[in-house]
């Protein structure tokens, strides 16, 4: 917990960082989604993904954005045993208008993944990195509010302990431009 907490006050110090808000740069907001683990025989359920994004934008192509997710997959056969994710993601997100203030964007990072593993014989903290590749489409609400679905595939450079696996995320967003 005290990880979140610390992660969720460095995203915000980061995205409030910037210059004064004259054309309304930085957006914030939330998203909700299932998270897959790719490999079938790792014995794990697949999750519910929540958690905070926000991200500068530097012109109408180019934003930069941050995440932060959490996700706890049970055991398929046993309800003692979690595997808790926390990821901190980072990178350039490219934008494109399709008209009608609807948007698609592409982008990649890199990510930094906690695993809390907790079974009865013992708790395992492992921290992984990894880089993403994501896409996604968002839609405004009103002029400030926007709509949209972010798909990310998360592939781990360490993947030896806690998870031989990579992590897919399809998370729907409600963000605010601020």
């Amino acid at each position: 917990m005290k990880k979140v907490l610390v992660l969720t006050a460095l995203c915000c110090m980061l995205l409030t960082a910037g210059p004064v808000l004259a054309a309304r740069p930085l957006y914030l907001g939330i998203q909700l989604g299932p998270e897959f683990i790719t490999d079938d025989d790792s014995g794990l359920d697949d999750a519910v993904a929540f958690g905070v994004y926000g991200g500068y934008r530097l012109d109408e192509l180019l934003s930069l954005e941050m995440s932060l997710t959490s996700a706890s997959h049970d055991a398929d056969r046993r309800s003692d045993v979690e595997l808790d994710n926390t990821a901190l993601l980072f990178g350039p997100r490219l934008n494109a208008s399709v008209g009608r203030g609807a948007s698609l964007y592409a982008g990649a990072g890199l990510g930094v993944y906690f695993f809390e593993l907790d079974t009865p014989v013992g708790d395992d903290d492992e921290t992984e990195t990894g880089l993403y590749l994501g896409a996604g489409m968002e839609f405004p609400l009103q002029s400030n509010v926007k709509l949209g679905l972010d798909f990310k595939y998360h592939a781990m450079f360490d993947s030896d302990d806690s998870i031989d696996s990579d992590l897919l995320t399809l998370l729907f967003r409600v963000g605010f431009d601020i």
